[in-house]
């Protein structure tokens, strides 16, 4: 997050995560989160968050599991301020509803922050400049970039990830073509035989061959009759 502008934005990112619901969406209707998918999993999540503060990360909202649903995995969502581009936090990945923020001076740290991982899968930017937004989807190595929205992609695109991220993509065009198997031909031949051929034996004359030109310039078909007695 741009410095300038990091601590009015995570006042209003606290705001908003601060507002999320979680529980059992099979029960409870209209709710943003879900439990996380296993009491290990929880036990993960907790421990990456108490690693943050021990780091040096700052709690603004959330932090803790949720004492009011004990029966189920839920974690409630986390912002972790003061974070720093070399914490686990930051760099691996959490699989909870945790958002470290780190600030970068200048697009130059943000663009050498972003690829500095091991993953590679989306990556986003807001920004207003479009030369900003071109020279990060130019830079960013990752199989997708969402420019001012959130990571959802569409049918049409091609899902994939660099480095340790993803196992390949089966959407889109490059998708199907996984499943084609290509057959090229390569043909060569005379344009200008297609003029119509008589031909005559001394041997034997009950043979006509005809050229006769289709609607293609370069296809010709060959018509061969056979004169019986």
């Amino acid at each position: 997050m741009d410095r300038h502008v990091a601590d009015e934005f995570t006042d209003k990112l606290a705001i908003a995560m601060g507002q999320a619901t979680y529980g059992n969406a099979l029960v409870d209707e209209g709710r943003d989160l879900g439990p996380l998918v296993s009491a290990r999993q929880l036990e993960a999540v907790s421990g990456r968050v108490e690693r943050a503060v021990a780091d040096g990360g700052q709690i603004v909202v959330g932090g803790k599991r949720a004492a009011d649903r004990p029966e189920g995995n839920f974690y409630p969502a986390t912002v972790i301020a003061n974070c720093r581009q070399d914490m686990a936090i930051v760099r691996e990945e959490i699989f909870g509803p945790v958002m470290p923020v780190v600030t970068f001076h200048d697009l130059d740290e943000a663009i050498a922050w972003a690829n500095d991982s091991i993953y590679g899968l989306a990556s986003s930017i807001f920004a207003k400049d479009v030369n900003v937004v071109m020279r990060a989807c130019n830079e960013l190595r990752f199989g997708e970039t969402y420019v001012n929205r959130e990571n959802m992609e569409n049918m049409q695109g091609f899902h994939a990830g660099w480095r340790k991220s993803g196992i390949g993509g089966a959407d889109g065009k490059h998708g199907v073509l996984e499943y084609t198997r290509t057959h090229v031909v390569y043909l060569q031949y005379d344009m200008t035989a297609g003029r119509p051929v008589h031909v005559e034996s001394a041997v034997e004359q009950d043979v006509d061959f005809a050229a006769e030109k289709t609607k293609s310039h370069t296809s010709w078909k060959l018509q061969l009759d056979l004169k019986k007695p």
